[in-house]
């Protein structure tokens, strides 16, 4: 915890220095010929751009994803997974924007942004995050997102330890012509592996009061996950073809390089833990890690206009792949592809799609179309999507000190991925739909090994969700109906509930918005995956089953000119009436008292 807030002390010194800088030198750049007048109207789009009652809700209930709750093996950085299709096998070929970052990039008169957000919880659990955006005259912008969590947890050896950073900085010359951008991605994440509890039967009855006196399965065991990403890119404009005096398409060269490594090292240091079946190499302790790293050059010429946009493109990428007992093998991969895109005031098209033609993923086909239809009164969001992928080396081949398993004959698995977004603005109503079609699904098995369901298989996710109010009081009622053709493969329960309901009141002349009510979820009873330590992968079973229990929170949220500010008593109900699980061997988090605050600059 001493590392966390020297960590936390260095951040905030070092960003006040930079702060003063920028904003000595900003102005300078951008705002000294503006009057009152035009800075009153940035600040008014601004004021626009930054107010959003939901995405202040998405910071308060930050264990949410598309109102279904999270599924976790300790506290808040652990590792987890959501029950929705949404979460479940996906993939994303087409990068997601970043809807404020284009909006903040397309003002005029542009000042620095930042936002800060802190959350601190009586079990000693915080958050603490700056998100930074920056243009240096017309030339040259950079952002970048800084996040750092630290769950000491409720249980023994349960503490988790997450860092994660994304920054760009991008130039492009002064007729567009030429553009630079590098980009940089770090996330490091160290948790401890305590195995779930031992004797489920003491938890079940209460025969503590305090959780750290429940013996665990591992108590000295622990593993973290280090991943670098660094990306090079440049685009040259060759020539433009004129269709009149005022527009026209450019021809254009793009180059990108990128370079990521990553590894997952688990310290095994109870292997002769119940919960493992066989131990192959030491029964005092061991090192089990898979290590990858992945060099990619990408060339592409393209045509572009106002309103369209065409790229062909190739990709030869370099794979180093090496397990701390098992294989170790040097491969590569040839792709060619293409992307096109339309947009304009209401209509948005992007479509990408790629070909393996050489290398261990020959043959594999990645395709994807994003919709976006913004009428104002409704906004639509559709998704299409083909996946056919060679598995994985892990699932082909692994050596550790308690798994073993060789699957050379598995084949490529495929997913069809439908989805629709759509959001009727004047109604605050919300239908989403997602439809998931696989083929040789690959998952792991009830003995936590690697396998092949050949069968084709399909989960699907409906939501139907609606924001409406009575005077001062407002509600969130959100209802999820899932439907799944194996429970085993995919253990989805039938139906997920949300409701938040709170009183909101302007006070202080309307300076200050203040938000109070409870929040709770729930969802039907399913087989939730289980979790092995050793290799670090949610499995199949069908021995406990998860949902059935409400988890509640209190909160009282406020809003201060450009600050929010909450408090949240999370979980309220815990152990008030049955007991339930995150996941299975794994009670949730506790009864905590949290403190957050968000903070939006660019004054």
């Amino acid at each position: 915890m001493g590392l966390f807030y020297y960590f936390r002390f260095v951040l905030m010194n070092f960003y006040c220095k930079i702060r003063f800088l920028l904003i000595l030198s900003v102005p300078a750049c951008n705002i000294h010929a503006q009057n009152a007048d035009s800075l009153s109207a940035i600040n008014s789009v601004y004021d626009s751009l930054l107010k959003s009652d939901e995405d202040a809700m998405n910071v308060l209930f930050y264990k949410h994803k598309n109102d279904a709750l999270i599924n976790n093996i300790g506290p808040y950085g652990s590792p987890f997974y959501y029950s929705a299709t949404s979460h479940l096998y996906q993939k994303d070929l087409i990068e997601p924007s970043d809807p404020f970052n284009d909006k903040y990039f397309q003002l005029t008169g542009i000042k620095p942004f930042t936002n800060i957000t802190y959350v601190n919880a009586s079990r000693k659990e915080q958050l603490f995050s700056i998100k930074h955006a920056q243009q240096f005259g017309k030339l040259l912008t950079l952002n970048f997102d800084l996040r750092k969590i630290s769950s000491p947890g409720a249980y023994i050896n349960q503490e988790a330890n997450n860092a994660f950073f994304k920054g760009t900085l991008k130039y492009k010359s002064k007729k567009d012509n030429y553009e630079v951008m590098f980009s940089n991605g770090i996330k490091r994440n160290f948790y401890e592996e305590n195995g779930g509890l031992e004797d489920i039967e003491d938890y079940e009855i209460s025969r503590y009061d305090n959780e750290r006196t429940y013996a665990v399965n591992l108590e000295t065991s622990n593993a973290f996950i280090k991943k670098y990403d660094y990306q090079l890119m440049q685009r040259l404009d060759i020539f433009k073809i004129k269709s009149d005096s005022l527009t026209g398409k450019i021809v254009y060269l793009k180059h990108q390089i990128n370079y990521s490594t990553q590894q997952r090292v688990f310290y095994d240091n109870d292997p002769n833990s119940d919960i493992y079946e066989n131990t192959y190499l030491s029964s005092i302790s061991s090192i089990d890690s898979i290590y990858h790293n992945n060099f990619s050059n990408t060339g592409t010429i393209g045509l572009r206009s106002d309103k369209f946009s065409f790229e062909l493109f190739s990709k030869y990428e370099q794979r180093e792949y090496e397990q701390s007992f098992g294989i170790s093998s040097s491969y590569h991969n040839t792709y060619a592809g293409f992307s096109t895109g339309f947009k304009n005031a209401t209509f948005n098209a992007d479509v990408m799609a790629k070909y393996g033609i050489d290398g261990y993923r020959k043959n594999d086909m990645e395709s994807e179309l994003l919709l976006l239809v913004d009428k104002g009164k409704y906004v639509v969001n559709g998704k299409m999507g083909y996946y056919l992928n060679e598995p994985d080396l892990n699932y082909l081949s692994y050596t550790s000190n308690h798994f073993i398993w060789t699957n050379l004959d598995m084949k490529k698995q495929s997913i069809i991925d439908l989805g629709l977004d759509f959001n009727l603005k004047k109604y605050q109503l919300t239908f989403s739909a997602e439809i998931k079609l696989l083929n040789n699904t690959l998952y792991f098995d009830s003995l936590a090994q690697a396998a092949q369901d050949n069968n084709t298989n399909s989960i699907a996710t409906f939501l139907l969700a609606k924001n409406y109010k009575l005077l001062n009081f407002h509600f969130r009622t959100a209802f999820i109906y899932q439907i799944t053709s194996d429970k085993l493969l995919f253990p989805l329960p039938d139906i997920v509930g949300r409701q938040i309901f709170y009183y909101e009141k302007y006070i202080f002349k309307g300076a200050l918005k203040i938000q109070l009510g409870v929040g709770a979820s729930y969802s039907t009873e399913y087989y939730g995956y289980a979790y092995m330590p050793a290799i670090g992968e949610f499995y199949v079973q069908q021995n406990t089953k998860l949902g059935y229990y409400p988890s509640v929170d209190v909160f009282l949220n406020t809003h201060l000119k450009r600050a929010q500010i909450f408090l949240k008593y999370e979980h309220i109900n815990n152990g008030s009436l049955q007991k339930s699980y995150a996941v299975p061997g794994y009670p949730p988090m506790n009864k905590s008292l949290k403190l957050g605050v968000s903070w939006n600059l660019f004054d």
